[in-house]
């Protein structure tokens, strides 16, 4: 069949598009070579591609005739981490952290019954505008932002099955993520996660129980694998991010690792976020791991102090020419500082070159005058950044683009945008 068909425009109803897509389609699909991939996976996007050409329909309309939401084109990132439904309090005084002996300008994880009593408490003065809870989480949140900026994205988490998953699948769908944007893992007897961010004055607390989320399993993984053909994976040769939050780490390292194992090569890209100094301490060497395996690694710059002193390195300097030396592929590292703005580290030049000169560069940040929630602002900057970079920005655009995000990030309560 001569290539030239697929130019023509053929004119199409209803009836003659479902008897070509049962009879005539198939077997001409069968003529075709199809793209390198998986070979047990027939790429669904290139389906809908070559059907589209040759009918001359647009995609939304191949949904009516019998493809399933299982089959949809593979994400460009695929992010692992807590779903956690966020409260938000704004305190008048620090008695109640002085009660529980909790601190300011920290982030740390409580046993459920304290988190319960605390957020209660916190929650039910009179005086306090933000009871109702909100999706957090922060990979969570960096998904929620990249779709909200036209990135699809697939999330991997986990939760309870109690009445909070059904607020939080409730959340997802209000926040315009639909069911072909994430799988969550349902935990019998175990709540799902909560995080109660504490606010006074200028100074934040957020502490949270990941629950359910920290029982989220590499069968689990596997089974969507299995039943739904790995429809998240792109071809290898395509672009795309695997993200993994670093408050994902403990307890699921071996999630962690089958996912570098088997997902990243090609231009299949690793992206990790410190999280916190807690974390990169605390979970060291698997931190460690997924910093030699990843091309972007996000942090403030408090969790990149925190790992220059587990390496042992004199300064971030050295740091970043240890790391970056002993890679054979390129990185970025994006270190925020707050008011201080943003420095770039990297010796990435193109998709296509090795490894090129490490370079230092320093940006500014939008000055932002009201503001209202930082919480989620580092979220929404991983995820502005990532969105710039597919869609192939120069990295310092990629930056700016970040910080304005952010900033509008800063003036919402939560990881929203205006």
């Amino acid at each position: 069949m001569p290539i030239a068909f697929l130019n023509v425009k053929l004119e199409s109803n209803t009836k003659f598009s479902q008897n070509f897509m049962k009879s005539s389609l198939p077997r001409f699909i069968k003529k075709l070579p199809l793209p390198s991939s998986s070979p047990h996976i027939l790429r669904m996007d290139y389906l809908q591609s070559l059907y589209a050409r040759i009918m001359g329909i647009n995609f939304q309309e191949i949904g009516s005739l019998g493809f399933s939401s299982n089959d949809s084109i593979p994400r460009k990132v695929v992010a692992f981490g807590n779903v956690l439904l966020d409260q938000t309090a704004h305190l008048t005084d620090t008695q109640l952290l002085e009660r529980y002996k909790l601190s300011l300008n920290t982030r740390a994880e409580l046993d459920v019954e304290t988190l319960t009593k605390v957020a209660t408490e916190a929650i039910s003065d009179d005086n306090n505008q933000q009871q109702d809870p909100h999706l957090g989480g922060s990979a969570l949140n960096t998904v929620r932002i990249l779709k909200r900026l036209g990135t699809e994205p697939m999330f991997f988490g986990a939760v309870g099955d109690d009445k909070h998953s059904v607020i939080v699948e409730d959340l997802l769908k209000k926040d315009g993520m639909d069911n072909i944007n994430y799988r969550l893992q349902r935990v019998a007897d175990t709540p799902t996660g909560r995080c109660i961010c504490l606010v006074h004055k200028d100074s934040l607390a957020l502490y949270a129980n990941i629950a359910a989320s920290s029982k989220f399993s590499e069968n689990f993984l596997r089974k969507i694998e299995q039943e739904e053909k790995a429809f998240f994976l792109r071809n290898a040769g395509n672009k795309q991010i695997f993200y993994i939050e670093g408050f994902f780490v403990p307890h699921r390292e071996e999630v962690v690792s089958y996912v570098v194992r088997n997902y990243i090569r090609g231009r299949r890209r690793l992206a990790v976020n410190l999280s916190a100094p807690y974390i990169v301490q605390t979970q060291y060497e698997h931190m460690l791991y997924l910093a030699k395996n990843a091309f972007f690694i996000f942090g403030n710059k408090d969790e990149f102090e925190t790992f220059r002193e587990c390496w042992g390195a004199h300064s971030m300097d050295d740091l970043a020419q240890d790391l970056l030396k002993q890679s054979q592929t390129p990185k970025i590292l994006i270190m925020t500082k707050g008011a201080e703005g943003v420095t770039l580290i990297t010796n990435y030049q193109d998709e296509f070159s090795p490894p090129g000169e490490i370079t230092f560069e320093n940006f500014k940040v939008p000055r932002v005058e009201k503001i209202v929630d930082t919480t989620g602002c580092g979220d929404a900057f991983a995820a502005a950044f990532l969105h710039a970079w597919l869609e192939k920005r120069p990295l310092g655009e990629c930056v700016r683009m970040a910080g304005d995000v952010a900033a509008k990030v800063a003036t919402q309560v939560g990881c929203n945008l205006p």
